[in-house]
């Protein structure tokens, strides 16, 4: 009896799993779920794109400041 409870309980946990997931998969290829995650990746983009041009005009600006201490245009 107990075997029999104990495999119900794992089936039961295992139909969960998967109808939750397989709710997650249909989800996304919606037509609504594609633009969301076209959404996402580009909102991404736009951030990596932002901090990626501020750190290279900080390097810039560092490096410049140094050849010029170097070559002495400062003085």
């Amino acid at each position: 009896m107990r075997k029999r409870l104990f495999w119900l309980a794992v089936g039961v946990g295992v139909t969960a799993v998967v109808v939750l997931k397989g709710r997650e998969l249909y989800e996304r290829f919606t037509p609504k779920g594609v633009v969301d995650q076209i959404e996402r990746t580009r909102s991404g983009l736009f951030e990596w794109a932002g901090e990626f041009l501020a750190t290279m005009g900080e390097a810039m600006d560092e490096r410049e400041e140094e050849l010029r201490d170097a070559l002495g245009l400062d003085e």
